[in-house]
């Protein structure tokens, strides 16, 4: 089953007017650099409103499309279209508009497991992604970005991305911020499915339920399942804490994975287009 929104993405291009011309669709939603606030850039030129369009991109990425979460259209345009939205913003969401076009009959395919309950986490953060490109004294400068995906039976139920509210300072920090961000998410999903699973009678022997985290930092891994050093910060030992202290009573296994197989990756940065298109066949099926 494919789960396609192509009236939704025909309004969107629409609304773009990217619609047609020369131009082919792009192959990716947004480029390798972060999209700043721009605040001294050139004024929009287009007479498309951004806050509707970011709504309707906003819409699609939480149904069927999680591989544009992250996109600067989608996640980094909704935080500045309240401020002031500048021509490097309407030209984001031109790009991720091509790219819609391109890929306009795709969607989110569910393919359910029929034995195996498995529940499994990616969560992925990337460090202080918009150093350099944001103002020195704007606090979101040094802001890391945490990005996750929740599968249950191997089919996406729960993505996320988002700037992390506290700085972190170093990438360990930010990895453990991003670890605990998602098994706040993750922790009620397992119950919820334990609860149904007794609830529609399925049979234990038959159907098993394994949960697990995957996670590529190793420093982050060691840190979430062991007690902190005393010289760490406090807010370090509450989140590793809380978490270690659920995955123990959950029986939920932390598992090391190469950052090339992180799917939380496609949520926190842009990324080149093979890299890409392979984190998008994982995610989504295609």
């Amino acid at each position: 089953m494919e789960l396609t929104q192509t009236g939704l993405i025909d309004r969107i291009i629409t609304n773009l007017g990217v619609d047609g011309g020369r131009e082919g669709g792009k192959f990716v939603p947004a480029g390798p650099k972060p999209l700043p606030k721009d605040e001294d850039g050139p004024a929009c030129e287009e007479d498309f409103n951004v806050a509707a369009v970011v709504g309707q991109l906003l819409y699609l990425s939480g149904h069927s499309r999680p591989e544009i979460a992250y996109a600067y259209a989608v996640n980094c345009c909704a935080r500045y279209m309240l401020f002031c939205p500048r021509r490097s913003h309407e030209l984001a969401l031109k790009q991720i508009g091509r790219y819609l076009r391109r890929t306009r009959t795709r969607g989110l395919i569910i393919e359910p497991s029929q034995n195996l309950l498995a529940i499994d986490a990616s969560p992925d953060a990337d460090f202080a992604g918009m150093y350099g490109f944001e103002r020195p004294d704007d606090p979101a400068c040094v802001k890391s970005r945490t990005g996750f995906v929740i599968n249950v039976a191997k089919n996406p139920v729960l993505w996320k991305s988002q700037l992390q509210s506290k700085t972190a300072l170093s990438t360990m920090e930010a990895e453990i911020s991003a670890l605990a961000h998602c098994c706040r998410e993750l922790f009620p999903i397992v119950d919820l499915a334990k609860h149904l699973a007794e609830y529609f009678g399925l049979d234990p022997t038959t159907t098993t339920m394994n949960v697990s985290v995957h996670e590529d930092n190793s420093s982050a891994l060691i840190l979430a399942q062991t007690i902190p050093p005393e010289h760490k910060p406090r807010s370090i030992h509450l989140e590793t804490v809380w978490f270690r202290e659920e995955i123990v009573k959950r029986g939920i296994k932390l598992l090391k994975i190469d950052t090339k197989e992180q799917l939380g990756d496609i949520f926190t940065k842009g990324l080149p287009r093979v890299v890409f298109e392979y984190l998008r066949q994982t995610l989504c099926g295609w």
